[in-house]
């Protein structure tokens, strides 16, 4: 009968020695593990809002250069010091 409470005592020893362990798995693994996944948000974020940007960047480049082509090609601007185009805009009616 001398051997139960030590048996007692040794369980309760597991098992604090258990949550001990569970708790340093916690915050050694779960602390890194979080911040590299709130690391990775960071980053995500940053890269889309950057891939937008180029996005939105080309997206306006190529309307300009659209739009730049088809008043090119509609009427050709008149040059500066360019006499026959203002000779005709003052003979037309």
């Amino acid at each position: 009968m001398g051997e139960g409470p030590r048996e007692s005592s040794n369980a309760w020893a597991g098992l604090a020695g258990v949550g001990v362990l569970a708790l340093a798995i916690g915050c050694c693994a779960a602390l890194p593990l979080a911040v590299a996944i709130a690391g990775s948000v960071a980053i995500g974020t940053v890269l889309g809002v950057a891939a937008g940007a180029v996005a939105l960047i080309v997206l306006v480049s190529l309307v300009v250069v659209r739009v730049r082509r088809r008043s090119a090609c509609k009427a050709p601007a008149p040059r500066h010091g360019d006499q026959s185009a203002v000779a005709k805009k003052r003979s037309a009616p």
